[in-house]
């Protein structure tokens, strides 16, 4: 029975690691990393003891926390289950840094002893602006999004993936922001930009978005211009939408830049066939959106090839009746 013994002692004395101020792990704190202004500014830290067994005696236990080194008794909490708590004085905003002490008078051989342990160093931080989160977590370009939160401003600004977007303030506790043109398949880091520092609003995947163009098929004399119009399925965002259009033959079309303007959700350009004939394919490139591939002939490509194959028709014979 002596083996036993021993692992029931190694286990006590497990439980009892946070009472040696080894690593503090059964002292637990149960306050907020971030904490939002409030016009009392009174702020509740709370700490939960753990790993409480039968050599300690419960009633003793004592728990203190020490902010800026001064040390405060805590009060127990209404809800019990070993949690305590105080009220801290803190004006204006701000970091506050504290950890906790507990004191405590357990029993060894019947012989009741002091001691304390000591938690880790915390800090929470005292805001004016919070964020809780994104009101969607993905969505396609020029697709509207909420960031949920709280004091925010006018003149808070949005980062999306490394570019600066404005935004639309609607209450001090969400603004909404357009996703920029930007690589779709991809995820992207949000920011809420204040005067002071940047907050972490969420991570936002972009997903494809739809580009439309009124012909599948273009076919043109030479000379010969036709009108083409792109749509979108959202409004341009504030820096519009470049759009990179291509073809393989380069020198059988003339084809001005294609760009969405802000707020557009259609723009329209011509395209004019030159002087030789040709076929070939047009592609359509715009970051975030679906590529298109659109077959283009330019001149009158299958006369030129029955013309090369064409054979004269037999003369008629005496025997042939005109009728």
């Amino acid at each position: 029975m002596n083996w036993l013994l021993r692992i029931g002692k190694v286990f006590f004395i497990t439980g009892l690691l946070f009472l040696v101020g080894c690593d503090g792990n059964n002292i637990c704190n149960m306050t907020p990393n971030v904490i939002t202004q409030n016009q009392s500014n009174i702020y509740t830290l709370t700490v939960a003891v753990r790993g409480l067994n039968n050599g300690i005696v419960r009633k003793n236990i004592k728990p203190y926390v020490v902010v800026n080194g001064e040390k405060h008794e805590m009060k127990k909490h209404p809800d019990g289950n070993n949690m305590f708590v105080y009220d801290y004085h803190f004006n204006g905003i701000g970091t506050i840094p504290y950890y906790f002490e507990v004191v405590y008078v357990g029993t060894r051989n019947g012989i009741p002893r002091e001691k304390i342990a000591k938690s880790d160093l915390f800090s929470t931080a005292v805001t004016d602006k919070y964020i809780f989160a994104l009101n969607a977590n993905r969505g396609p370009v020029g697709a509207t999004v909420n960031i949920v939160g709280y004091g925010l401003t006018r003149a808070d600004k949005v980062r999306f993936g490394g570019r600066t977007l404005s935004a639309n303030w609607l209450s001090s506790g969400a603004i909404e922001f357009v996703v920029p043109s930007v690589e779709c398949d991809s995820e992207y880091e949000v920011y809420l930009l204040t005067n002071r520092k940047e907050l972490l609003a969420g991570t936002f995947f972009v997903d494809e978005s739809v580009l439309h163009c009124s012909t599948d098929f273009i076919r043109l004399a030479n000379g010969e211009s036709q009108r083409l119009v792109f749509m979108i399925d959202h409004p341009a965002q504030e820096d519009g939408v470049e759009v990179e259009i291509t073809t393989d033959i380069p020198d059988n079309i003339v084809m001005p830049e294609v760009h969405f303007m802000p707020g557009e959700r259609t723009v329209s350009v011509n395209i004019t066939g030159g002087e030789d004939a040709a076929k070939g394919t047009l592609f359509v490139r715009a970051k975030g959106y679906s590529s298109l591939e659109i077959p283009l002939e330019i001149g009158d490509v299958d006369a030129e090839t029955v013309s090369s194959d064409f054979q004269s028709a037999p003369e008629e014979s005496d025997d042939v009746v005109v009728l």
